[in-house]
């Protein structure tokens, strides 16, 4: 893929629409470029349209609770259409209870390795798609701004960070029948670097 076909260019300003309104104060370009950053690694990974257009719109989705987030996936299907709401709506992580508050991070993990067990593979290769993400992210938060910035991109430290890489990577290694392995490999390499860097800064607090 070239260029980001109209499809793709209207799920990036639908997303910039819908989950702008939720960013936090001072934080406005980190959170709109995430949607962008995994329709690159998406493309680049050779997924097809739908896939690349559901990552982006999922964002939406996991930012989304109760009668906001119905409202929602009624917009993504009427805009986008059935493929792209069902891939969108299992690669969402549950972040949110009914009400709306956040749940514990260890709960939330565990819930969504239990929906990646038997997510269609392209929902996989969303998941994968953002992890590399968050960890470019984490690593430049470290590198640059020094472990004190840390939480302002993850809540977890290097144990529990230890803990979800192993129990993702041992999920996806036992979906032989998802086409995008690749993927895992260069997540592999990055979440080893983000777990050495959190160790190293750890110690050093």
């Amino acid at each position: 893929m070239r260029g980001y076909s109209d499809r793709i260019n209207h799920a990036l300003a639908f997303t910039a629409k819908h989950y702008g309104s939720r960013v936090p104060t001072g934080m406005a370009f980190g959170y709109l470029v995430h949607p962008a950053s995994a329709g690159l690694f998406l493309a680049r990974h050779g997924c097809e349209e739908a896939t690349i257009v559901a990552g982006i719109v999922h964002y939406v989705l996991e930012e989304s609770v109760g009668r906001e987030r119905a409202a929602m996936e009624d917009k993504i299907g009427e805009k986008f259409g059935p493929v792209v709401l069902a891939v969108a709506r299992e690669a969402v992580e549950p972040k949110y209870g009914a009400k709306g508050d956040e749940r514990p991070w260890r709960i939330c993990k565990q819930d969504y390795l239990m929906t990646l067990s038997g997510a269609e593979p392209r929902a996989l290769d969303i998941c994968v798609a953002d992890e590399i993400q968050c960890c470019g992210t984490t690593l430049t938060a470290l590198r640059r701004l020094g472990v004190e910035y840390l939480r302002t991109v993850s809540s977890a430290g290097a144990t529990q960070t230890i803990w979800w890489y192993r129990s993702l990577f041992e999920v996806l290694d036992g979906r032989e029948e998802w086409p995008h392995r690749a993927m895992l490999e260069e997540l592999r390499q990055l979440s080893t670097q983000l777990v050495r860097a959190l160790r190293t800064h750890e110690e050093e607090v």
